[in-house]
């Protein structure tokens, strides 16, 4: 059975070679929409072989720091890395430089990409569980962000502080995902019912259907 998961998702990220869509727009919390803007993010290396600038990661603290160039959507260093979840644990920051103004007013709560994973060995536009943020009235805002059968729906978790550590973890039941935000939890649908995550890595990505107006810096400790 594993073999037969392996060669299909040895086919789903032959797939993802081609540039596909994935909105991230701003409706009320939990709606669906139709997809009409891109995201053909694609999943990590192994954390501990991710490179910033050439560097691993901070020593002092463990973390990887992504960087989104100004006028790119994909963090760099952005490739396909193979996971296999029963849960998924992290913590993140958000600085200074994920504060940001989107040149059409309404892209502003288009929610941004953070951390996740595609599911069910297929494409993350079919099966998917993310962490989303997005700046918008003047906070930071945390969501799940989800595809369940190739639907896309997505809700708010919460609201952190700027530069200050966040943990987040999502858990993988049958048929539904449990997100926690700081020790509050909420579910979102799941497109199959295994009781594990068989996937690849979906590392930061902006957008939304504008790029990064500027160089955008994201760090994430894998728990």
């Amino acid at each position: 059975m594993r073999i037969l998961l392996s060669i299909a998702l040895l086919l789903v990220l032959s797939a993802c070679s081609k540039k596909t869509q994935d909105i991230s727009n701003g409706n009320n919390p939990g709606t669906t929409v139709n997809n009409n803007k891109p995201d053909t993010t694609t999943a990590a290396l192994p954390l501990t072989s991710v490179k910033y600038n050439g560097e691993i990661a901070d020593p002092k603290d463990s973390f990887i720091t992504y960087l989104i160039r100004k006028g790119n959507n994909y963090c760099d260093n952005n490739n396909y890395n193979i996971t296999q979840y029963t849960s998924l644990r992290f913590t993140a920051i958000l600085d200074s430089t994920c504060i940001y103004t989107t040149t059409d007013p309404t892209n502003q709560a288009d929610i941004n990409k953070l951390f996740g994973f595609a599911d069910c060995s297929s494409h993350h536009q079919t099966n998917s569980a993310r962490f989303g943020w997005n700046w918008h009235n003047g906070a930071m805002r945390i969501h799940a962000y989800c595809y369940a059968g190739s639907v896309r729906s997505y809700k708010e978790l919460g609201v952190v502080t700027i530069g200050k550590a966040f943990d987040c973890m999502l858990t993988i039941l049958p048929e539904k995902y449990v997100f926690e935000l700081n020790g509050k939890t909420d579910t979102m649908l799941r497109g199959c019912n295994t009781t594990s995550a068989y996937g690849y890595k979906l590392l930061p990505y902006f957008g939304g259907n504008e790029a990064a107006p500027h160089d955008v810096k994201i760090k994430i400790k894998e728990m």
